[in-house]
């Protein structure tokens, strides 16, 4: 089955919905049914198509339930995928109703139901989204149909253009260019490097998101490490370098998230530059502490953090938010699953667009929980064929990673 191309060439919409499966089809109408109510909550509309959003996002969520459950009944695997896929929904269920917060009960059920989907159609159902609302929320906000929240730092004007915060603006810019990255993977990073630096210079100006334009950046210079490399030794410890970042990115969120100490100059340095993040992080780890399967922090005092409003919680590292929100036993399954996947590309010498963008998002993680969520982060899908569906030898030796993307730069 090809996939959809960013310059259309490998064939169009309709060709590609007809050599779909049932299953696929019902997976990627989900995602993006999810993708666009994510993409609701995340901006000042009131209504939508005089429907309001909050109504909408329900009828939006009984859609999207049903379709898994479908696409669920749909797929084939062993029994020990079965029950694997059973425990990761029911701890997703268990956690959200202890946090009263519902994304990763989300990611578990799109995870579990991603049996033979392809990563390429997901960037691009992520890119005409994110496009989509590019262009929709600033228009409606320039034009005053919906607010346009501005925050000052350090005396400077941050614009959301329509969006609930401006780094929502800056996110959605930076998913763009990076489903353009994934859609011409393999391809000379030029266009996309481009792109990406024009991308930074924007969300400065208009957004002032510093943790966005960075993440720009350094996606610039995966795209060249990826292109550029052709050694399969160098290719090999290249891959566990990013592994092992990945690793010290968790732990060292998790230890200043328990150890945090402002009269330590690195602390009070790495937290000035992370925003107060870990200050924040080790202020509500000390307020209530760890729980198994999520904490509901409705009853912590409320901080008023930017423009006045009122938060019971805010914590944007995604690995200390997942812990403290969601418990131990979800947040360890979420890290076994993503360790395990990186693990297994660095076993199957894969040097691929899912090791680009799982690398790329894990980094992210550390600034905002948008890092480790679904419609941000949609390469997390891989876990599900990976490691909870059975594949024939055949299947293997054929997919490597062509299950999931495009051909990589040989």
């Amino acid at each position: 089955m090809s996939d959809i191309g960013i310059n259309g060439k490998t064939g169009n919409a309709a060709s590609v919905i007809g050599c779909m499966s049932i299953g696929e089809f019902v997976f990627y109408l989900a995602y993006a049914l999810y993708f666009f109510s994510c993409i609701l909550d995340r901006t000042t509309f009131v209504e939508f198509l005089f429907i309001p959003v909050s109504l909408l996002s329900n009828i939006l969520s009984l859609a999207i339930l049903c379709l898994l459950i479908f696409k669920f009944i749909l797929q084939k695997a062993s029994v020990n995928g079965w029950l694997m896929a059973a425990l990761v929904v029911l701890v997703g269920f268990v956690s959200w109703r202890n946090s009263q917060e519902g994304w990763l009960f989300w990611l578990a059920l799109f995870i579990v139901c991603s049996e033979g989907v392809k990563l390429n159609k997901l960037a691009f159902i992520s890119l005409v989204l994110s496009i989509m609302i590019l262009v929709i929320a600033p228009l409606f906000a320039v034009s005053g149909i919906i607010e346009n929240l501005i925050l000052i730092r350090s005396g400077i004007a941050r614009q959301s253009l329509g969006f609930t915060h401006p780094n929502i603006f800056g996110m959605y810019v930076i998913l763009a260019c990076t489903s353009i990255s994934v859609l011409r993977f393999g391809k000379t990073p030029l266009f996309q490097s481009m792109l990406l630096i024009s991308a930074a210079i924007l969300i400065l100006v208009v957004s002032d998101s510093r943790s966005t334009a960075i993440l720009a950046v350094f996606q610039v210079l995966l795209l060249f490490v990826f292109y550029k490399v052709e050694n399969k030794r160098l290719r090999r410890i290249i891959s566990i370098s990013f592994v092992i970042a990945v690793v010290l990115i968790v732990f060292i969120s998790f230890y200043f998230m328990v150890n945090y100490n402002p009269a330590r100059s690195i602390d009070s340095v790495l937290n000035n530059l992370l925003s107060g993040r870990l200050r924040l992080a080790h202020g509500y780890y000390q307020m209530k502490g760890l729980s198994l399967f999520g904490t509901n922090y409705i009853d912590s005092p409320v901080i008023y953090w930017e423009n006045g409003k009122p938060y019971h919680f805010v914590v944007d590292n995604a690995y200390c938010h997942l812990i403290l929100r969601y418990g131990i036993i979800p947040s360890a399954l979420f890290i076994i699953g993503l360790f395990s996947l990186l693990i297994k590309m660095v076993r199957q010498n894969q040097w691929d667009s899912l090791l680009f963008g799982i690398v790329l998002m894990s980094v992210y993680g550390l600034t905002e929980t948008l890092g480790v969520r679904i419609e941000c982060n949609y390469f997390l899908f891989a876990i599900g064929p990976e490691l909870l569906f059975s594949l024939s030898k055949v299947d293997k030796r054929e997919v490597g990673f062509q299950k999931y993307a495009g051909v990589p730069h040989e």
